[in-house]
């Protein structure tokens, strides 16, 4: 009889030869001995297995009564490949271009199988990069979870050549190239979700960093009320999508969730009234409704160019990537003067620096003053496991830190660590921002060139809350703790 799915993340239990199943025969029936006792004994089988197999493994444990457990086929590729020990003779087996399917056990090609096996386990962790790094003495791998590194395994220095020619190759790079810095992508298929990858590779000193980038473009778009967004600056945020022209932009450094956020103002438009194109790189979220272009620079398909193109498809709201030159900055600044809405992103510090920024890119100040409308400057900073936190007195620096805010604060959340947040103490992110509206007199003193710090003085003056108030308040309510808003906000 089959029972239950059974998960092999905490199974440790695999010898060569004695109790369990040879090490061939598992990897190529998909079979697996989880318990054994002098009566009875636990079969795990990879779905989609053979019913034959359950016959002949019944007959061949008499008199014991075997009991059957599902294994999912990425549970199983991923544990194959964890406790694979790899033979430096031979050649790794290379699969065809296009989709490759991870959850597939390669007996000849072991290196397949740890390369697997990382892979399903950074996407099941949630991890946003996977970091292979050749250093003196061993292969470091890294996941970035959450927005910071963490250490998952160490492996023999000698490997590291076989692994960065596999994913060079999976990837359509030069497998022999090895001095110059190398970009390629690659597509993961996984549970029947397609994961697509940007693989970047840099020469160091002890050999090459590789680090592979997820998108996961089939998951489901975050909206603006899941994202953290005070009540205010999310009543503005959703003001802001409804304006029929102008430019809203998002800025942060990389990593801050700028697109996220783009993409679910996107979902609150209705787009079966309005002509919403976007301009990526690369298409992160598939957003149903919407016309979403991927730049191609080999081809010289960029920003600029696409945004020209694109404004002869009777646009209402274009969103552009990022805003990385003088001639995008232009055309997208002079598209949001003639009657169109553009949401696009910026690299700065905080919202009035948008200002500086596109006065440095060589944009008229009449200019930025008649077509801004929002800029929004956002961190992300990981919340406190519900699950091991508890409240803690404030201590007196931050309770006066607290105080220049006006912001009442007596106690917050610390916590401890514990298996449902891998004993990190803290479970997912939420955005940590300020939104700066430019308002008719703020439209006056960017025109007339005045000085970005008196602006701000201004816009705090009518209201506005700065990044490290919105901060102060999340760390008051046991959202967050003082060293997460302390690493990414200036306070």
């Amino acid at each position: 009889m089959v029972a239950n799915y059974f998960s092999l993340r905490n199974f440790s239990f695999l010898p060569e030869y004695g109790a369990q199943y040879t090490r061939e025969f598992i990897s190529s029936r998909g079979v697996i001995k989880i318990q054994e006792t002098d009566t009875e004994i636990n079969i795990g089988l990879v779905e989609g297995y053979d019913s034959n197999l359950v016959q002949y493994l019944e007959g061949f444990h008499i008199p014991k009564k075997a009991f059957f457990h599902v294994i999912t086929k990425a549970d199983f590729a991923e544990y194959i490949g964890g406790t694979t020990e790899v033979s430096m003779h031979g050649e790794s087996k290379i699969s065809e271009c296009g989709i490759i399917d991870i959850e597939t056990v390669n007996q000849d090609a072991p290196v397949v199988n740890i390369i697997n096996s990382m892979c399903i386990e950074a996407i099941r962790l949630g991890a946003s990069d996977i970091h292979i790094e050749s250093m003196r003495e061993n292969v470091l791998i890294r996941y970035r979870i959450d927005g910071l590194l963490r250490v998952v395994k160490k492996l023999d220095k000698e490997i590291f050549s076989t692994i960065s020619n596999r994913i060079k190759i999976m990837a359509d790079l030069n497998s022999m190239e090895k001095r110059l810095p190398q970009d390629g992508r690659l597509t993961l298929k996984i549970s029947g979700t397609t994961i697509d990858i940007r693989v970047s590779t840099i020469p160091i000193s002890n050999g090459e960093s590789i680090v592979l980038r997820l998108f996961n473009k089939s998951s489901e778009t975050m909206t603006v009320d899941t994202l953290g967004f005070s009540q205010c600056d999310f009543n503005m945020i959703c003001d802001s999508i409804k304006r029929p022209n102008g430019l809203i932009l998002l800025t942060g450094p990389t990593g801050s969730g700028k697109t996220t956020t783009l993409h679910a103002l996107l979902q609150t438009l209705p787009h079966e009234d309005l002509k919403i194109i976007t301009i990526e790189d690369p298409v992160e979220h598939v957003i149903s409704g919407v016309n979403q272009i991927q730049i191609n620079t080999e081809i010289n398909l960029g920003f600029d160019t696409m945004l020209r193109r694109v404004l002869r498809q009777d646009p209402n709201v274009i969103m552009v990537g990022e805003i990385r030159d003088t001639d995008t900055a232009e055309i997208a600044l002079r598209s949001a003067l003639t009657g169109h809405l553009i949401l696009s992103t910026l690299h700065t510090n905080d919202s009035i620096s948008v200002i500086t920024r596109l006065s440095n890119m060589g944009i008229e100040p009449y200019l930025i003053a008649a077509v801004l409308k929002y800029s929004v400057a956002q961190r992300l900073v990981r919340k406190v496991c519900p699950s091991c936190t508890e409240k803690v007195s404030m201590p007196k620096k931050i309770r006066d830190l607290c105080d220049r805010y006006g912001i009442i604060g007596k106690t917050m959340n610390e916590s401890k660590g514990c298996p449902a947040c891998n004993y990190t103490g803290f479970r997912g992110r939420t955005v940590v921002a300020e939104v700066f509206e430019v308002t008719q007199s703020i439209e006056h003193m960017i025109s007339s060139g005045e000085k970005t710090g008196d602006i701000l003085k201004h816009a705090i003056k009518a209201g506005m809350k700065t990044m490290a108030y919105d901060a102060l308040i999340k760390l008051s309510q046991g959202v967050t703790t003082y060293p997460e808003i302390q690493r990414e906000v200036l306070l």
